[in-house]
């Protein structure tokens, strides 16, 4: 990689195409394959605008997801081979690639000297340094926790199955099972001569999860290309408090000991292949076999894995601070929302971005998975689900009566599902179906409740004289009180829900609607769309920044934001901008209970 920065997934959608728009600039991002028919809506819009035939629309999720990533990846080497063919005149897209470089990296150096030399000494430095060049990284994200009807597993197969040669990135938890379907693909492993054509990335927050990921991958031959440190609670969207570990103390704990992780994953993966070539393993090797895994000729990786951090580390003196340390990259998000060359956001929504304030951003209850999410409350669904509360609580009289301020959410995507006591079969938290159940089942037991202290009270009134009864129906009004405030605030709580694995890819449709008008996806038309609305329709949007979007107030160039971070250009922070450790300090402090 020439970078040490790479864009990490964001959303659903924010960096569904996010490779298209920089890979060939030679920087590394990473697409979320959650949602493979908003992926194939991708896939055809590009299509449209840039007058391909791509066939019809893939009819499975494996086969949405492999056409994608191969369309990626041919789209990249296209505009990776176009750039490399041009010349450098101080102010084109190859000229780009080496202006966002850090100013000590060694390709800029070769690029500032270029300059210096004429004639034929310059055409012969300019053709080295042309093959110097190397395209970003395609990399994917799977969050593994989420399987329903075998959802991560058909991400797994067709990321196998494409022709990608990047990355795997595997996050929200562990999950074995996903770990044996890697073990299917033979291209996941090292053998011979040559490296994993598709490489492994484990994102942990902690030394202890990459520690036993790790081993359990290396008991199958397979080798870990990097642990991608993630703060728990500065990162935007899903915030984990429950280590109450600061990302710069993970991040020095890794460095410490990544010697013994190298030694420990590596001895494992010799011993495998050992075992595998003696016949001692017999089990695997058929299973390998069966699945047309090379069982001989698995070597283990002769170099430590990488290691990088992300969450928060929005300012060059942040990142500076981090990679000191001695790692070997970090990931930065947030900012890039605000620049329109590298994510797909649309305008209605960057501008809600550029306008928020830092105190805009907070944890909320917006997740249907139940964990605490930080979320950006002037986002159009956080404005809704806003709405529906005012709604649920104004008098009888004042209610509006519209359709779309109905408590809770269609639920199209299924994606959040979960098996809740009370149904016959797995529903999403922020779905109609489960919030009205589960505003009645409040309602009953905050009855109860009511039920219970008048009884109390009751009983009070008997056993006290006359004169005390006012002080015990005072007390019972008072008790009352308390219970309805505290079941009001489980009714916002559940009304809060938004659906996310919906509204995080809205901004991307919205964006595809804005640039190909004419596409309309309707579900009875693209089956593989499936819910999307009529163009004209715009959906709420969900948007997770951290707080450092406040920090951020217009949009900016591709350039102004890699200057930016490197710390090689116009800073486009306060000075006095908190520190990513400061603000995640405050956020553990302020965490929810």
């Amino acid at each position: 990689m020439v970078h040490k920065i790479h864009i990490p997934v964001m959303g659903i959608c924010y960096t569904a195409d996010t490779p298209i728009r920089v890979a060939h600039l030679g920087i590394t991002s990473v697409i979320s394959l959650v949602d493979d028919g908003l992926l194939e809506e991708y896939r055809m819009a590009y299509a449209e605008r840039l007058g391909l035939d791509l066939g019809s629309p893939q009819t499975t999720r494996i086969g949405r997801i492999r056409s994608y990533l191969d369309f990626v990846a041919d789209e990249v080497e296209r505009k990776f081979t176009r750039l490399c063919a041009c010349r450098f005149d101080g102010g084109s897209d190859k000229d780009l690639y080496f202006l966002m470089l850090p100013l000590d990296s060694r390709l800029r150096v070769e690029y500032d000297g270029i300059f210096a030399k004429t004639g034929l000494a310059r055409i012969a430095a300019e053709a080295a340094l042309t093959e110097k060049m190397e395209p970003g990284e395609i990399q994917a994200n799977i969050m593994v926790g989420l399987n329903h009807e075998e959802a991560a597993f058909d991400a797994v197969r067709g990321f196998a199955a494409s022709k990608v040669s990047g990355a795997l990135v595997l996050s929200a938890g562990v999950n074995l099972s996903v770990f044996e379907e890697i073990a299917k693909c033979k291209d996941f492993y090292r053998t011979g001569k040559r490296p994993p054509k598709k490489k492994i990335i484990l994102k942990v927050s902690d030394y202890r999860s990459a520690l036993i990921q790790g081993r359990y991958l290396a008991k199958k031959g397979l080798e870990v290309y990097e642990y991608r440190i993630e703060s728990g609670v500065n990162c935007g969207g899903h915030a984990f408090f429950e280590s109450k570990k600061l990302l710069l103390d993970v991040v020095r704990e890794f460095v410490e000991k990544r010697k013994e992780l190298f030694e420990t994953t590596r001895t494992m993966i010799a011993k495998f292949a050992a075992s595998c070539i003696a016949g001692d393993n017999n089990a695997n090797a058929s299973a390998l076999s069966a699945a047309n895994v090379p069982v001989q000729g698995i070597l283990p990786p002769p170099l430590p894995a990488r290691i990088t951090a992300q969450g928060g580390l929005c300012a060059p003196e942040d990142i500076a601070q981090v990679l000191s340390l001695g790692i070997d990259g970090v990931g930065v998000g947030t900012p890039f929302l605000l620049v329109p060359q590298a994510t797909s956001v649309d305008k209605e929504t960057r501008r809600l971005l550029a306008s928020a304030k830092p105190e805009d951003v907070c944890i909320s209850h917006a997740s249907p998975l139940g964990i605490p999410f930080v979320n950006l409350q002037t986002s159009t669904a956080a404005r809704i689900c806003e709405q529906k509360i005012q709604e649920y609580f104004a008098p009888e009289s004042e209610k509006s009566g519209s359709s779309e301020l109905k408590p809770g959410f269609p639920c199209r995507q299924h994606y959040l599902c979960q098996n809740i006591p009370g149904f016959d079969h797995p529903v999403c938290m922020a779905s109609r179906e489960y919030v009205m159940h589960r505003l009645a089942e409040i309602d009953e037991l905050e009855q109860e409740d009511i039920e219970s202290c008048k009884m109390q009270s009751h009983h009070d009134d008997e056993i006290h004289e006359r004169s005390r009864e006012s002080s015990a129906a005072n007390a019972c009004e008072n008790s009352m009180a308390v219970i309805r405030k505290k079941y009001d605030k489980l009714r916002r709580v559940t009304l809060s829900r938004e659906c996310i694995c919906r509204f995080l890819g809205n901004a991307g449709r919205e964006e595809i609607r804005e640039k190909s008008p004419s596409l309309h996806y309707q579900p009875e038309c693209v089956a593989v769309a499936r819910g999307s609305q009529h163009a004209r329709t715009r959906e709420p949007v969900t948007i997770c920044p951290n707080p450092d979007i406040g920090y951020f107030d217009r949009e900016y160039t591709l350039l102004e934001m890699m200057q930016h971070l490197y710390g090689t250009g116009k800073r486009l922070t306060p000075k006095d901008k908190p520190s990513a450790f400061e603000i995640e300090e405050r956020l553990l402090k302020n965490a929810l209970l």
